[in-house]
């Protein structure tokens, strides 16, 4: 699509101006991810700001390559297993299989869905509220367990996810990856980016869309038959399947990772402990609340990752 800046249209954000004049179906995200992903040009040039100001004459070319329909949720009777709320807050346990979002395979059945029908059944003040629409402060991948944070309200959606940008919540997961990690404990300070081969992936590379992603990893137990590494990991940052791609581009994958693991391992692992997933889980989250109070709260591990363990051959002689 191409688009030519009139005076009328001169000083509004770039995101905006394409989101007035795209195709029916095409929502504002997407055309912000994009924008960020540097898919759009402005006279040429590639624009990765979703603010920029246009300008009269301005040329804006970007391609849609599909058209994404915004799916509206829906509220569904979907039990959650809460681990902490108050009147701002929601943090649940979110099992595995379950989106947190609905999209155009999973229009229903996600975080979202239920938590708008928890909030609809249990708080007055939602019942009659048609608009609900909880604020996901960040994501955990279909197959990813765990510690799932949600704001009740848009003043705390914009208070966490100040505290995220500034790194001041504490995120920590649980993994298996393949192998002996030879380090106890260390840090994998790389940055992540698309895959430029394959969109649906995202790599460790350095370029100049890249991210920096700041792994921390403490290594918990060690594994015979097969070979295996337990890790407590706590991300700093957050960028998209980042454990599973640090842990990968160190030769070490999460065993049952599909799309960044060892396909042959992968299918031994299934069969043998009848688990169709990989094991990530995202074990406790910790961050302050306004008033200054720190909330910390901690999932246990799934009966399906707990089993997968309690058939390891553990590693008697390795110490932390």
């Amino acid at each position: 699509m191409l688009l030519l800046i009139t005076e009328e249209n001169a000083g509004k954000r770039l995101d905006s101006i394409i989101f007035e004049n795209a195709p029916k179906g095409v929502t504002r995200r997407s055309i912000q991810q994009q924008i960020t992903a540097g898919e759009v040009r402005v006279n040429k040039k590639r624009v990765t700001r979703n603010a920029e100001k246009v300008k009269v004459g301005d040329r804006i070319v970007i391609h849609f390559s599909e058209q994404k329909t915004e799916y509206i949720p829906q509220p569904e009777h979907i039990p959650l297993n809460i681990l902490f709320e108050n009147n701002d807050i929601l943090i649940i346990s979110k099992p595995s299989g379950m989106c947190t979002h609905p999209d155009k395979n999973y229009t229903s059945g996600t975080v979202v869905n239920a938590v708008m029908g928890y909030l609809k059944n249990h708080h007055k003040e939602f019942q009659n509220d048609d608009r609900i629409r909880p604020g996901i402060v960040h994501r955990l991948d279909k197959d990813t367990s765990g510690c799932l944070m949600i704001a009740k309200n848009k003043k705390t959606h914009r208070y966490l996810s100040k505290l995220i940008a500034e790194r001041k919540v504490t995120k920590k997961y649980v993994t298996l990856v393949i192998g002996r990690v030879p380090a106890k404990k260390g840090t994998i300070d790389s940055p992540i980016t698309r895959d430029p081969n394959n969109r649906e992936r995202m790599t460790v590379l350095k370029n100049a869309r890249s991210k920096d992603a700041l792994t921390h990893f403490k290594c918990l137990a060690q594994y015979h038959k097969p070979t295996a590494t337990l890790v407590e990991v706590h991300i700093v940052t957050g960028r998209t399947h980042q454990i599973r791609v640090h842990f990968s581009a160190i030769g070490h994958p999460v065993y049952g990772d599909s799309v960044y693991g060892n396909a042959k391992v992968n299918a031994s692992y299934f069969s043998q402990f009848a688990t169709k997933r990989m094991f990530l889980h995202a074990k406790s989250l910790s961050f302050p609340l306004e008033n200054g109070e720190i909330v910390s709260v901690e999932s246990p591990l799934p009966d399906d990752l707990q089993n997968v363990l309690n058939t390891l051959e553990k590693d008697e002689d390795y110490t932390i």
